[in-house]
C-alpha cells in the first residue's frame, strides 16, 4: 500500500511557531522531498483555506485564537477532519494535544496513528512550581497549573491509540516512563529534532554580512515565558556589562514574560545593551545569529528544542544550564558550554569565556556544526520516519 500521510497540528507557521510547529514543517517538507504525499491539517484564527508550500499541501482549519487552542481546533473542526482524513493511510499527530480524536478516526477509517511527544506535562509542571517566583506570569500560571489536567488528558487519549508513539529525546523518553508506566513501550521510539540544513544555507547564503553594527554581540531566540529562563540571561547580562562595554544581548521573540523583562532591562540600566527584537522575519533572525559570538539558552525544562539546534547548524557555540536535557545536544567544551543548573554567576562565567577566546568560540561552533550534520539532518531523520510508517503498514 502506498504512503500518504496526513501530519496534524494546531501549532503551523506562521500563525504559530516554537518547537512542534517547525518540526511539522520540517517533516513535511522532508517527506514530500522523498516523494511520499503529505499533507498539513493545522489551525488558522482566520478563515478555512488550502494552500501549497513547496510540494506538500497544508489544510488550514479556524480555532477560537485563545488557549486551550489545542481543545478548540478539535472541538471546531471534528467534522471536517472527519471528511478530509478518510483518503490517507497514515495518521501523524505530530503535537499531541492536537490529535486526541485521532484514535476515534483510526477506528473508523481503520488507519495507522502515529504520536509524537515533546515533553511530558507533569514535568513541565513540577519544574514550574519550583522555579523562582521571579519566572511566573499569570497566562504561565495558568498554563500550568489551570490547564495541567487537560494537556495531561489530551496527550494520555493520544498515547492510548497509537500504533507508535515518536520522541524526541531520550530525557523525555525517561520522563514517560515513570509517568505513563502503563504504555507499551515496544511502540515507542526515539528520534531527534532535526534541522534542514539546505534550508539554512540558503537563507544565510542570501544575507549580507556586512551590517554588523560594529558590536560585540550575544542571542536569545524562543518564546518570552518562564521555562526558557531568559530572565537568567539578563540579570547575568547585568554582571557582564562593565567588563565588555561593547556587548549587546539581542532577544528574539514574543509571549507572556515580554513585559517583565523590559521592566528588569529599564530597572538594572541596561536599554542600551539589551536589545528585545520581538518577532522578526527568519531571515532577519539568522543574519542575527549569524554574526553573534554565542546563542544563549538557558531553558530550566525542554524535550529538545529546535532553536539551540538551528543555532549549533550556524555554527554558533550553545550556552545552556547543565540540565539532562542539555546534556544531550551540548557536550561540554567539546560543542557548547554548560552552566551550573539555575546559577547565574557561573551562566555569566560561561558567556565571559566564549567573549574573551574568540578562537575557543569558534572551534566549538564548527564542532557545534559537525555534531547536527551527524545527528539532526532532516535528509537523514526522514527516512526512520518513512521507516515507521511502512513497517506498520505491513504489519496491518
Amino acid at each position: 500500500m502506498d504512503l500518504k500521510v496526513a501530519l496534524i497540528s494546531h501549532e503551523f507557521p506562521p500563525h504559530m511557531f516554537g518547537g512542534i510547529a517547525s518540526v511539522c514543517y520540517d517533516l513535511a517538507y522532508s517527506l514530500s522531498k522523498k516523494g511520499i504525499p503529505t499533507t498539513v491539517f493545522c489551525g488558522t484564527p482566520g478563515k478555512r483555506a488550502i494552500e501549497e508550500e513547496a510540494d506538500f499541501e497544508i489544510v488550514r482549519l479556524p480555532y477560537l485564537n485563545f488557549p486551550p487552542r489545542s481543545l478548540w481546533f478539535q472541538v471546531q473542526n471534528f467534522g471536517s477532519l472527519l471528511e478530509l482524513l478518510g483518503d490517507y493511510t497514515v495518521l501523524h499527530a505530530v503535537n499531541p494535544l492536537s490529535g486526541a480524536m485521532c484514535g476515534w478516526m483510526k477506528r473508523r477509517f481503520r488507519k495507522i496513528l502515529v504520536t509524537s511527544v515533546h515533553g511530558v506535562p507533569r514535568y513541565e509542571t513540577k519544574v514550574f512550581v519550583n522555579s523562582p517566583l521571579i519566572y511566573w506570569t499569570l497566562g504561565d500560571f495558568a498554563v500550568n497549573l489551570v490547564e495541567y489536567p487537560l494537556f495531561d488528558f489530551l496527550i494520555r487519549t493520544s498515547l492510548a491509540d497509537a500504533d507508535h508513539v515518536i520522541v524526541c529525546s531520550y530525557t523525555t523518553l525517561n520522563e514517560m516512563r515513570r509517568v505513563y508506566p502503563k504504555l507499551n513501550f515496544n511502540i515507542v521510539s526515539v528520534i531527534y529534532n532535526g534541522v534542514n540544513l539546505d534550508k539554512l544555507r540558503r537563507i544565510v547564503g542570501r544575507v549580507s554580512e556586512t551590517d554588523t553594527g560594529g558590536s560585540l554581540s550575544i542571542a536569545y531566540f524562543g518564546r518570552l515565558y518562564w521555562r526558557k529562563g531568559v530572565i537568567s540571561l539578563v540579570w547575568a547580562m547585568e554582571r557582564l556589562n562593565r567588563e565588555f562595554p561593547d556587548l549587546v544581548l539581542k532577544i528574539f521573540g514574543t509571549g507572556p514574560m515580554e513585559r517583565k523583562l523590559r521592566k528588569l532591562v529599564f530597572k538594572l540600566h541596561l536599554e542600551n545593551r539589551v536589545r528585545i527584537r520581538g518577532h522578526v522575519p527568519y531571515s532577519t533572525l539568522l543574519k542575527e545569529i549569524n554574526m553573534a559570538r554565542a546563542v544563549v539558552l538557558p531553558s530550566l525544562y525542554e524535550a529538545q528544542p529546535v532553536s539551540a539546534l538551528e543555532a549549533m547548524a550556524l555554527r554558533k557555540p550553545v550556552v545552556a544550564f547543565d540540565f539532562p536535557f542539555a546534556r544531550e545536544y551540548v557536550k561540554n567544551n567539546h560543542n557548547g558550554v554548560l552552566a551550573k543548573a539555575g546559577d547565574i554567576s557561573d551562566l555569566s562565567d560561561k558567556i565571559r569565556l566564549l567573549l574573551q577566546d574568540k578562537k575557543l568560540a569558534a572551534g566549538l561552533g564548527q564542532n557545534a556544526f559537525e555534531y547536527v550534520k551527524k545527528n539532526h539532518d532532516w535528509d537523514v531523520l526522514v527516512e526512520s520516519y518513512a521507516g515507521i510508517y511502512r513497517q506498520i503498514l505491513e504489519s496491518k
